[in-house]
């Protein structure tokens, strides 16, 4: 784990370029129940395993944009078609069994405890965002609720590889509420988790559309 702030945000993009992300515990016991069965594994099937985990999701993403060539227009903006371009074979030939969570924070319940809050808040917050879109009639409603369900993934990272920094923060705003969440994670991280997030999507390619309508800017 870090236990000290990184002095820029291009040392923390830098660190996560190569940092491991476990995914749930659930997600990885399904996969390897798909793994078992590969042959009769279509796109849908998978879908539904990844698009339920934060961790999972931006794993594909970031690996898709990959195998697309240089230069090529992001296209590739949902779970479904991401698994279409790469292949079902290839994505397990890729990604073997996963770390989960659960292991990695073993001996940090609080940060456990930090991770689940995220990701329970991004499950509700892809409901809710595919929900209006689709009652809007839009036709980006799946990159909608993608945005949505990915609003938190660095302060997830954080907790994952700094969980003692992460905490520092997280306890910071249960002792005053008034406190705005930038400056204390300037102060404890000395960066903004939404420049890092807007960061590490521009790094690893994520699909145009993402990017834009995940930068509060």
């Amino acid at each position: 784990y870090l236990t000290a702030a990184l002095p820029h945000i291009g040392a923390w993009t830098q660190y996560f370029r190569s940092a491991d992300i476990p995914v749930l515990a659930a997600t990885a016991q399904a996969l390897e129940e798909l793994r078992a069965i590969e042959d009769d594994v279509d796109a849908n099937m998978l879908t539904a395993v990844i698009q339920s985990d934060p961790l999972m999701t931006l794993k594909l993403l970031a690996h898709v944009a990959t195998l697309r060539r240089p230069g090529a227009m992001t296209e590739t903006e949902s779970v479904t078609t991401s698994l279409v371009l790469m292949g079902i074979s290839p994505f397990f030939r890729r990604f073997g069994p996963q770390a989960t969570v659960e292991d990695w924070l073993a001996d940090q319940p609080d940060a456990l405890c930090g991770v689940r809050r995220l990701l329970n808040r991004a499950e509700r917050a892809g409901q809710f965002a595919l929900g209006f879109a689709v009652h809007r009639g839009d036709t980006d409603a799946t990159i909608i609720h993608q945005a949505a369900f990915l609003h938190n993934f660095a302060e997830i990272l954080v907790w994952l590889h700094a969980p003692t920094l992460a905490l520092q923060i997280h306890q910071a705003q249960e002792a005053d509420s008034t406190l705005r969440t930038s400056t204390i994670q300037k102060a404890v991280l000395s960066i903004d988790l939404a420049d890092l997030q807007l960061s590490l999507m521009k790094l690893w390619h994520l699909p145009e559309l993402l990017v834009s309508i995940s930068d509060q800017r």
